[in-house]
């Protein structure tokens, strides 16, 4: 009788096709446990980046506004659904990027923007803050980013439209914005005007030049720019520079502002500071002036 192999052959087989089996699985677990590992990894150095806490105003078109999409680069308000867009935002994504830092925007009205700055609420804020001595004594600054130059605002048609210097602003009503040097001092400096209340923002600073309850406004140039675009009924008084509401360089400088005593902070943001030149910054604001909200004051 002829004696057959055939199942022993079968089974070395079997056997063969085990270990390759087990072989494959091993590799599949190492290659997926290093995908996990790597995923990990990502998500630990994601985790890990340094974050840059930053107060905004986000009531002054064209530096910072607050908008419902995140069109034209704006960023979200933490805690929000609302966007923040404009130059300084522009401004702070670039230094943020410099920096190696991710940017997180918070939105405050005016004095609890400068209050979360000296409490440590934020890292930081910027919203053309002048460092004025008062603002020094509770909250510390850096070197500017760029002189905003104080300038009256009037309608076209306004008996102080065509005014050509301070002298000839005799008996008007003048505003602007609540504890600012707008408001402060600068103001006070002019002869002879009606010093109104002062208001909490931009856009009800545009609303009572519009309703007539001020005869005129003090704004940074920029922001004055930006509501002429959008209010053409407006204009900016034919006058500037030294010697008419401003009357130092100092005066219109503007920085970010910071909690006292972080040496470490104000070192790390002057050297990103300093990668970021004046054209960038004039082109910042061209691109924000372009990009605003053009039919309403947001």
């Amino acid at each position: 009788m002829r004696t057959t192999h055939l199942k022993p052959k079968d089974s070395g087989n079997a056997m063969n096709a085990l270990r390759c089996l087990a072989v494959t699985m091993i590799c599949l677990f190492s290659f997926i446990a290093g995908g996990c590992d790597n995923s990990e990894e990502h998500a630990q150095t994601s985790a890990e980046q340094k974050v840059l806490k930053v107060g905004f105003e986000g009531m002054t078109v064209p530096c910072n506004w607050t908008q419902d999409t995140d069109i034209h680069g704006a960023v979200r308000i933490q805690g929000s659904k609302q966007f923040l867009c404009g130059f300084e935002i522009d401004y702070m994504k670039r230094l943020c990027e410099l920096a190696g830092y991710k940017l997180e925007a918070y939105k405050f009205d005016w004095d609890g923007m400068l209050m979360a700055v000296a409490t440590g609420k934020v890292d930081c804020a910027v919203s053309m803050i002048v460092p004025t001595p008062d603002r020094k004594l509770s909250i510390d600054f850096t070197v500017p980013y760029y002189y905003g130059e104080t300038v009256g605002l009037a309608q076209k048609d306004s008996a102080y439209a065509a005014a050509k210097s301070v002298a000839e602003l005799r008996g008007a009503r003048v505003t602007s914005m609540l504890n600012t040097l707008w408001y402060t001092e600068q103001i006070d400096r002019l002869p002879n005007v009606e010093k109104l209340p002062a208001l909490e923002n931009v856009p009800a600073l545009v609303v009572a030049l519009q309703s007539g309850k001020a005869d005129m406004i003090l704004l940074d140039r920029p922001t004055a720019e930006a509501i002429v675009i959008a209010n053409p009924d407006l204009r900016i008084l034919p006058f500037s520079g030294e010697g008419s509401f401003n009357i130092s360089k100092e005066e219109t400088a503007c920085a970010i502002a910071l909690p006292k005593g972080n040496a470490e902070l104000q070192k790390m943001l002057e050297s990103a500071m300093s990668k970021i030149s004046k054209s960038d910054v004039d082109e910042m604001i061209r691109d924000a002036c372009r990009n605003q909200p053009l039919t309403k004051l947001p």
